[in-house]
Parts: structure tokens; C-alpha cells; sequence
């Protein structure tokens, strides 16, 4: 378990210890996480817990972890027992060379909606067949990076729906508006809490063609909250 995460983790018992120290509630539930040797820290917490990964919501909130998801970096694993929740493993393997489709652009600030108008930061690529036949099966693995702390996080998901057709150029959007095209992401995730200017790369797959990949920066900031 990385020693921020292991932080957190500390920080949320020592909360909770304190709550019930001073009279609050008992928590109703505890939250293990088990680090690389085996061993578990218990984080004591409550509340609803939208994912059913036996981590409440409010806890994912201080860990850093997707509430609407129990498998945030989508490696596999349950939250409850990976040991690195936001650090994913690059599981893309293709022997093809074959070039299916091109990544025109990426964006992860003054991004656009499909009319053409202002939309909130979030990451956006737009994709130009290169192929005769449909693209279907699509997947993606994309990694953040703190430019000045190195901190990285790494995620994986399948885009299931997704399709490209000859000489079609689209737009696929990692947020959490729920649109056509649009998949969901961790709203905890450095993408939207970290100030600092990050590095985003991204590797888009569709099955037996290449993988592309393309990355882009995000200007330092204040903290931001949500698909803002």
C-alpha cells in the first residue's frame, strides 16, 4: 500500500476514534484495506455506501476512491482489497500493427459539447477511422500525473457501446454527465482535487488494431470539485 494511501487511511480511524471519543455516534461499520504484506488498517465509518464495496461513501471521499464504482481503477479488484485502489496496471495487449483509427485530438481543459459550446474540463478525445470495417470493442487505459509531486494515478475500463465507422470522426468524453459516448470517471480521482499541473496520457484501444495513445497537460489550479 503506497504511504499516502496508508495516510489516509489513518487519518479517517483517527476521525472516527475521535467522534466516538467525544460523544458521537459508534460507527456502524468498519473498512478494511489490506496493504502488500497482508496486514489490514481498519477504518472505522458509516453511512450509505452507493457502490456496495463495504467502503461508505464518505469514507471513499477522504480515500480518494469512486463511490459509484467498487472497483475505482478498474484493475479487477475490489476496492476493499486492492491495495492500490487508483494505480491500475496497463492490461492492453494487442500483436496486431494494423492502424484502425487515429487520435486527432485530446483535451482535458476548454473542452466542447457536440453544438460546438463550452463544457466542463474533463477528458475528451476525438477519433478518425482509418479503417473499412467497423471498430467496435474499444477499450481504454489512461494515467494522471502530478507534475510536481510524481504522484500518478492509473485507470482501466472497457467502453462497451462504442463504435467507430469507416472514415468517421467522433468525440469520446470520460465524465459523469451520462451522455451517449460519455463514460463514467472517478470523481475523487488528481483529475479534479489535485492543484497542480498534471500530465494525462491516454491509450485507446479498439481489438485487433493498434493501440494509440496521446497525452496533453492540465494547467495548475486551485482544487476543483466535480466535473467542474
Amino acid at each position: 500500500m503506497s504511504q499516502k494511501f496508508l495516510f489516509l487511511l489513518i487519518s479517517v480511524v483517527l476521525s472516527s476514534w475521535l467522534l466516538t471519543a467525544c460523544g458521537g455516534a459508534a460507527p456502524a461499520q468498519s473498512v478494511q484495506a489490506a496493504n502488500n504484506g497482508g496486514s489490514q488498517a481498519t477504518v472505522a465509518a458509516s453511512g450509505p455506501d452507493t457502490d456496495g464495496d463495504s467502503i461508505p461513501d464518505r469514507a471513499e471521499a477522504t480515500l480518494g476512491t469512486d463511490p459509484n464504482n467498487n472497483d475505482t481503477d478498474g484493475d479487477g479488484q475490489n476496492d476493499l482489497a486492492d491495495a492500490q485502489p487508483m494505480l491500475a496496471e496497463n492490461p492492453i495487449k494487442e500483436a496486431s500493427t494494423t492502424v484502425g483509427f487515429t487520435i486527432t485530438s485530446i483535451l482535458v481543459e476548454n473542452n466542447v459539447n457536440p453544438t460546438g459550446g463550452d463544457a466542463p474540463d474533463h477528458l475528451e478525445l476525438t477519433l478518425s477511422s482509418q479503417s473499412t470495417t467497423d471498430l467496435t470493442d474499444f477499450d481504454v487505459y489512461y494515467t494522471i500525473k502530478d507534475l510536481t509531486t510524481n504522484d500518478t494515478q492509473a485507470y482501466y475500463r472497457p467502453l462497451p457501446g462504442f463504435s467507430l465507422k469507416p472514415g468517421e470522426s467522433k468525440a469520446l468524453h470520460f465524465d459523469n454527465t451520462g451522455q451517449p459516448d460519455h463514460f463514467s470517471v472517478n470523481p475523487h480521482s488528481m483529475f479534479y482535487t489535485d492543484p497542480n499541473q498534471l500530465q494525462v496520457e491516454a491509450t485507446l484501444h479498439a481489438k485487433g488494431f493498434a493501440p494509440q495513445t496521446a497525452s496533453v497537460k492540465k494547467d495548475a489550479s486551485d482544487a476543483e470539485t466535480g466535473t467542474d
